[in-house]
């Protein structure tokens, strides 16, 4: 079974954890759904760097940083 946890704290910020393992297509359906979230997250910071950070640390976890301008 694949359990995902998500936290969400008073300030809005969103913390969102995946572990396990299922049958193929459920588990190829998150792992692309995590994997292509972070992906946009990414080009997105490229695209605006001074408003947008990801840091990717330890493989697995995520840390996104929003400023706005």
């Amino acid at each position: 079974m694949t359990k995902v946890t998500v936290v969400v704290g008073n300030d809005g910020y969103m913390k969102i954890e995946a572990v396990g393992h299922t049958e193929s297509v459920v588990c190829a359906s998150v792992s692309t759904l995590l994997q292509s979230s972070v992906r946009f997250l990414q080009e997105l910071s490229e695209q605006y760097p001074e408003a947008l950070q990801v840091k990717i640390l330890d493989g697995d976890t995520v840390d996104v940083n929003v400023e706005s301008s």
